[in-house]
């Protein structure tokens, strides 16, 4: 009678942990997972879970002792590898060996796990062995399967999810209308073209927040790559990722695109990190789409972050139909045709524009390139809002200390599935019983796709239900 009232106790901590997390109230849900914890140390998904929540409060350290002790309960934990790779591959050069070591091991253990292959791609750029990295985002891409292409192809999921979306009208060329933003300032939004939808936002960032920008970039900057459908664009500049807990401007910075784009703030928040770009003189990145089949973005936003003397324009060379998207892809130099659409780089303004039409298939005449810069330098930064990035529960920790958010989708349908089956964590007497229903619901996870996420990849929480195999030391 006791060992049962134990198991019904962890069980009702188990679920009041679960409830409270997907609820995003965090501090309830990590009081009773410790419950549970209290109850039986040995359930690895338990402390993969407690990580998360440290996580999303910036105690990356003891994140990092809980995954620690989630992979030591189960070696073969992947999703546990996966996001202590994660944490210590921002947390500096000297700790990309050992990342690189648990992306391997997340991967040996998990068949098709695409977002791995690609965080992989990541930490081996940083080591600087681009052949390598290019090989990683090649099999991510590949595992990802189902996405867009700029040939008009396209996921249904994703079409679907895209063609839901809010847009702007374009109305007209020339067209303003007139915004306010979260701090009460108002800005003007002007249409550049409309197929593509183009939009130009001047004074969205002031001359300091570009400035300030530029600073938390400037010494950290690595060379840029190309990935997905991209992958044969030149591109000379050097770039980083920051994460919204770098510094204030970062969170603000996403609440301000949120209310431009009339997006939901978590699915900005839950898409990439802000990457900066630098282009010296004569660095250029050709024609190329930002939606890929691993990248699914709905949009992206360029934040021009100073005046560039000459060159360094963006150009829709196919814009409102001045020439195909095939025509355009050959161009080498199209500024100097001056076809389409030319947009030169003002200080402060962002240039907003739409990747997926209105029924949400890739938008083909959305390529664009990055001009040379002729002279001086040009400094600027992309905010990609994802297809996928829409708020799902149950959460998890994202990287860079973000809210919790889900980074699999479908890993809630095998949760659901769990849930009805009955299979919870075990003080140890259900566990005969529960073990075929674990790895049937593990089996139909891997079915799942795995999520689109950014360079700053997304964390994985597992919310696997089953009794580990050994205690806590």
């Amino acid at each position: 009678m006791a060992a049962q009232q134990q198991q019904q106790l962890l069980m009702t901590h188990y679920q009041a942990a679960v409830d409270a997390h997907r609820s995003h109230n965090l501090q309830a849900a990590l009081a009773s997972y410790q419950e549970v914890i209290a109850i039986n140390p040995g359930i690895a998904a338990v402390h993969n879970n407690v990580a998360a929540i440290f996580l999303s409060q910036g105690k990356k350290l003891d994140a990092e002792a809980s995954w620690r002790k989630a992979i030591k309960l189960k070696p073969e934990y992947a999703e546990a590898h996966y996001n202590l790779a994660i944490i210590l591959s921002e947390r500096g050069d000297e700790h990309l060996p050992e990342a690189q070591q648990l992306c391997e091991q997340a991967i040996a253990h998990k068949d098709g796990y695409a977002a791995a292959h690609h965080l992989l791609g990541n930490i081996l750029s940083s080591l600087q062995q681009l052949d390598d990295a290019r090989t990683q985002y090649q099999l991510a891409e590949v595992l990802a399967g189902g996405g867009s292409t700029p040939s008009g192809g396209g996921a249904p999921a994703a079409a679907t999810s895209a063609a839901a979306s809010f847009r702007w009208e374009g109305v007209e060329i020339g067209h303003v209308r007139t915004l306010e933003l979260p701090d009460g300032t108002r800005c003007e939004m002007e249409t550049l073209a409309l197929k593509p939808l183009v939009f130009r936002v001047d004074h969205f960032l002031t001359a300091d927040e570009c400035d300030r920008i530029v600073a938390l970039a400037r010494t950290r900057l690595k060379g840029s790559l190309v990935m997905g459908d991209a992958s044969k664009a030149e591109r000379t500049s050097s770039s980083v990722f920051l994460g919204a807990a770098e510094d204030a401007l970062l969170p603000e910075l996403q609440r301000r695109l949120a209310a431009l784009t009339n997006l939901p703030l978590p699915q900005v928040e839950r898409s990439e990190d802000l990457q900066v770009v630098h282009y010296s003189t004569n660095a250029t990145f050709s024609m190329h789409h930002d939606s890929s089949k691993f990248h699914s973005r709905l949009l992206t936003a360029f934040y021009y972050l100073n005046d560039v003397p000459r060159g360094g324009e963006t150009a829709f060379p196919a814009a409102d139909k001045a020439m195909t998207p095939g025509e355009a892809m050959k161009l080498a130099e199209p500024a100097a045709h001056g076809l389409g659409l030319i947009v030169k780089p003002r200080r402060g303004s962002a240039l907003l524009f739409y990747n997926h039409d209105e029924s949400g298939a890739v938008d083909p005449t959305a390529v664009h390139a990055g001009c040379r810069v002729l002279e001086g330098e040009k400094w600027g930064a992309n905010h990609w809002i994802l297809v996928n990035a829409a708020p799902s529960a149950p959460p998890v920790a994202k990287g860079s200390a973000r809210e919790a958010t889900d980074a699999e989708p479908g890993a809630e349908a095998a949760e659901r599935e769990t849930e009805s089956d009955g299979d919870t964590p075990s003080t140890g007497k259900n566990a005969a019983m529960n073990k075929k229903k674990r790895e049937k619901a593990k089996l139909k996870k891997l079915h799942q796709a795995p999520a689109s996420v950014g360079p700053s990849a997304s964390l994985s929480s597992a919310w696997e239900r089953g009794e580990a195999e050994g205690q806590a030391d």
